[in-house]
């Protein structure tokens, strides 16, 4: 087995190093946004877009000159921050552009003093006369444009709106950025875990240059390195047992055809009966041991059946190829076969040799279940892009326990399907097969016959 060399990246870095990387990064983000955004405020202010917070302030001082000096206001509420409403001694409202409501807590909150401040207005009093202007205003900076007056708040808060959804903005971008950086440091990770949970140990790890990230995948390292050797300590144990009881079977036909010849031989001479009782003997323990070696040597051979050899197969020609075989398997014991097929495809891609195997393990496991003179049905139908081979007997049927366990190696448990000379290994090998090209067994009662009901599910195409 080839043996690769661990890659390992030539520096690591922290996980918390990166971290405070971008922690940094997003630091100055914020404070780069916020000076950014305090220059341009600063410049509008300079070049008189922005009307700075003390703006409205001085337009109060001013117009109040002009109401003592005894002239006439009319505020230009397109030009003038502040609001008024004109009063008189009794408090009764004469004009101004406050609503009434707000004109009547103008008149309250002035009523102690001439200047005074209810969040978030200052209010000043100019008495005149027999007359009383009320001037409200905000000590903010306010847009020069009065459209940009009339439908954002102040300047301030304008920029402040700005700021948070910057701010907000920037920190989701850079933990989007942080999360995409983590996953694609963790991909050998999950690479890893996968590889080894699909057994396959022949891989190099890929390391992230995380130490943290770093330090788990060396120990999946060691780990995948000792839970290969282990396995393949095993692996060769096991392909030496086979290989040695293989050998030993083979060994053992040679003298066995030696005996039955000789048996055939000895039958055809004249014997008494008692003679011909022996030699029947022997005859049939004969023709036993040549079956049990076989099937030594099928088991020995069950688990070398790794190598898939798919190709494109003409469908019908294979299915006629697949039902005369069956037919003439049920002929021994005048059993007869229904065969029906359902939007059959018209090219397959399997491995013909195994494939057909797997159907015949199915199939001779149903004719030996099946009594004489009874029915065996295949059914052979497409299911969505899989292909699906059915066997249907009028058997006795699984057991709960066989329904579970029938395709496990070596299984004999189910009595209500255990015949002599059957040792567990037909849907162990049939299962092996459709898990090589990458399809399903299922194995179930048949509602309409109650025998046992067997399918056979893999992808039509690769």
């Amino acid at each position: 087995m080839e043996v690769t060399k661990v890659q390992q990246a030539r520096k690591t870095t922290k996980l918390r190093t990166i971290f405070l990387g971008y922690l940094v990064m997003f630091c100055i983000g914020t404070i780069a946004l916020a000076l950014f955004l305090v220059l341009i405020f600063y410049a509008l202010i300079s070049y008189g877009a922005i009307l700075p917070a003390n703006y409205a302030e001085k337009q109060v001082r001013e117009d109040k000159s002009i109401i003592e000096a005894g002239k006439t206001l009319q505020p230009n509420s397109q030009i003038k921050l502040y609001k008024y409403a004109l009063f008189t001694s009794e408090g009764r409202l004469i004009e101004g552009n406050l609503s009434e409501n707000q004109a009547q807590a103008a008149w309250s909150v002035t009523q102690q003093s001439n200047t005074a401040y209810q969040f978030p207005y200052n209010y000043v009093k100019v008495p005149h006369h027999d007359e009383i202007t009320v001037m409200r205003y905000s000590v903010s900076a306010q847009f020069e444009l009065p459209i940009l007056r009339q439908y954002l708040p102040n300047a301030e808060l304008s920029f402040l709106a700005v700021f948070c959804i910057a701010f907000l903005g920037g920190g989701a971008l850079l933990a989007s950025s942080f999360g995409r950086k983590l996953a694609r440091k963790m991909s050998g990770l999950q690479q890893a875990t996968k590889q080894i949970q699909a057994q396959d140990l022949d891989f190099s790890i890929k390391f992230s240059g995380v130490m943290e990230i770093d330090q788990v995948l060396h120990s999946m390292d060691k780990m995948k390195e000792t839970l290969k050797t282990s396995l393949q300590k095993q692996w060769n144990l096991e392909k030496s047992r086979r290989e040695q009881i293989s050998a030993l079977a083979h060994d053992v036909k040679t003298p066995l055809t030696i005996v039955r010849g000789n048996v055939e031989l000895l039958s055809e001479t004249e014997q008494s009966e008692e003679q011909k009782n022996y030699t029947d003997y022997i005859a049939e323990s004969t023709r036993q041991m040549e079956q049990y070696i076989k099937t030594l040597i099928d088991i020995s051979k069950a688990e070398t059946l790794v190598t898939l050899r798919a190709e494109t197969m003409d469908a019908d020609f294979y299915l006629s190829k697949v039902k005369d075989q069956i037919m003439a398997l049920a002929a021994v014991k005048k059993i007869s076969v229904a065969f029906a097929a359902y939007n059959p495809p018209k090219t397959l891609y399997a491995d013909p040799v195994l494939l057909e195997r797997a159907i015949m393990n199915v199939a001779s496991n149903a004719v030996d279940q099946a009594p004489e003179y009874s029915e065996i049905q295949l059914i052979v139908e497409s299911v969505e892009n899989c292909i699906r081979f059915s066997i249907v007997d009028e058997g006795p049927g699984f057991s709960p326990a066989g329904l579970k366990q029938a395709a496990e190696q070596f299984y004999m448990g189910d009595s209500s399907r255990r015949l002599s000379g059957h040792y567990g290994m037909g849907l162990y090998i049939t299962k092996s097969i459709v898990n090589l090209h990458g399809g399903k067994l299922n194995i179930a009662n048949s509602t309409q016959t109650s025998g046992g009901q067997v399918s056979i599910e893999i992808p039509i195409s690769a």
